[in-house]
């Protein structure tokens, strides 16, 4: 195995989550050294957002340990600007998330944000979460189970010259029920429509909640995330953080330059 010297570890769920100590445990197993820099409080949904209308402050928890009012990818963004500046990871690690981060919620995912900043900075990066049938069973023993295994391989496989950044999600299962990884592809169209749950505050104002609904049973290609849950693997799916679509890009590169007519602008 190449050697793992150095982990960055955060999360989304906050520095006191269940899933970041048993992914401090998993990181411990595979690096030498482990830096813990996690957001204060619950960042859930906030995908790759980073803090700019308010000053991030830092509480020490220990050695190499940090918690900061921020979002996940601030805190990659604060820890390589300071305390790893000099001497950065090899791997960054994010979660373990209590929930599964597939298709469509890829995108709102804080857990999948911080590896995506961490991609952006250069970095290799893993994101963790745990599927669940019940949000109040905690119960990380897939993930612990077989992440440090996982983690040792995507590194092992890993090419110098290209970026490693994984997307790894694994199913709510006995350990001895899972069948093993599957390399898979984000799905979509498992939100089927946005969804404002209103409520009533005690002076009688109006708010609402934003949530989804979701389907996931018409998702059936076999190497996506969904259906790799489904059948019993753990899912690894590779990210990358450009938003351009290389296919519409050669399309409209073919068309040439557009002049365009200035007698068409608004009035």
């Amino acid at each position: 195995m190449k050697p793992i010297r150095r982990i960055l570890l955060t999360n989304d769920d906050g520095v006191d989550a269940p899933g970041l100590a048993a992914a401090e445990r998993i990181a411990a197993a595979v690096a030498e050294e482990v830096w813990v820099v996690a957001p204060m409080t619950d960042q859930s949904g906030v995908g790759q957002g980073i803090s700019m209308h308010h000053p991030l402050r830092v509480t020490e928890y220990g050695t190499r340990r940090y918690a900061l009012t921020g979002t996940p990818a601030d805190c990659v963004m604060v820890a390589m600007a300071d305390w790893l500046r000099d001497d950065p990871p090899d791997l960054v690690l994010s979660g373990v998330n209590w929930g599964a981060n597939l298709s469509d919620s890829v995108m709102y995912s804080g857990t999948a944000g911080a590896v995506l900043a961490a991609d952006h900075l250069g970095l290799p990066a893993i994101a963790l979460s745990q599927a669940f049938h019940d949000r109040s069973a905690l119960d990380f023993s897939a993930t612990e189970a077989f992440a440090v295994d996982a983690i040792r391989r995507l590194w092992d496989a890993r090419d110098d010259t290209e970026s490693c950044c994984w997307n790894l999600n694994f199913p709510m299962s006995a350990p001895d029920a899972i069948q093993g990884l599957r390399f898979t592809r984000q799905s979509t169209g498992t939100i089927v429509a946005p969804r404002l749950i209103a409520g009533t505050d005690g002076r009688g104002l109006v708010y609402h909640w934003l949530s989804f609904d979701r389907d996931t049973t018409t998702i059936d290609d076999p190497l996506s995330d969904v259906v790799a849950l489904r059948d019993g693997y753990v899912s690894a799916t590779p990210l990358h953080g450009s938003r351009c679509d290389e296919a519409l890009l050669e399309r409209g590169a073919d068309r040439g330059v557009w002049r365009l007519d200035i007698s068409e602008r608004a009035e």
